[in-house]
């Protein structure tokens, strides 16, 4: 049997932060817990060296981000991103980044789209030398800013939600988008809608982006 990743005990302090960033971590990296799997909150009470209330307050979190489900009198388990749930996910997204990206149109400061600017050129980085993991960081960053500069606080905190299930679904999928090229070519065309201020046209090219990862995810599905 492989052995159980060790866990380092959580602080006092911002112990509810730490918690929830910990657990979550624990759940989505897909070491631990297999989909569908139930959670033991004692058992990771008894880990991290702290009380059971920081640990549920954790996984109430997770449960409003569709990590988790809790099953009365049954227990917690970790949500199973079957490909029907996966498409799901990729069609809410679909919708909020639109919506994010023609608010940043209109409200973007300048340092904002400098930021996005900057990510946009770490991506091109990450192709150059290969390095998947920088690709990947800087991808998210990229959509992040955006989501930060529609100043919406709704729209943002519903992304997170959904950044979140998506780092679950991927390490249970097995599945990583392939064309980064043509994702990154996205990602310049989007910010320059941005820097524009054609709001229209940064939606527009937002959906059609993630339309196109949602598809080759079903294609990778429906593949022998």
């Amino acid at each position: 049997m492989t052995p159980e990743p060790s866990v380092m005990k959580l602080r006092r302090s911002s112990l509810s932060g730490d918690a929830y960033a910990t657990v979550k971590e624990l759940l989505v990296a897909g070491k631990r817990y297999a989909p569908g799997a139930r959670i033991s909150v004692e058992e990771l009470s008894r880990e991290l060296g702290v009380s059971r209330t920081p640990i549920w307050g954790a996984i109430n979190r997770l449960e409003a981000e569709g990590i988790v489900e809790i099953v009365p009198r049954q227990g917690v388990y970790l949500l199973d991103f079957e490909p029907g749930r996966a498409i799901d996910v990729y069609l809410a997204r679909e919708a909020l980044e639109g919506v994010a990206a023609r608010l940043a149109a209109r409200k973007a400061t300048a340092e904002q789209l400098g930021h996005l600017r900057e990510a946009l050129a770490r991506q091109s980085a990450g192709l150059a030398t290969s390095d998947v993991d920088e690709y990947t960081a800087a991808a998210l960053a990229f959509h992040r800013g955006i989501a930060e500069a529609a100043g919406s606080r709704t729209i943002a905190q519903l992304l997170d939600s959904v950044y979140g299930r998506m780092q679950a679904m991927r390490v249970q999928l097995k599945y990583f988008p392939t064309k980064l090229p043509e994702s990154f070519n996205d990602h310049d065309r989007i910010l320059q809608a941005l820097e524009a201020r054609d709001a229209d046209a940064a939606e527009r090219l937002a959906r059609s982006h993630i339309e196109t990862l949602r598809r080759e995810l079903e294609r990778s599905r429906s593949t022998p």
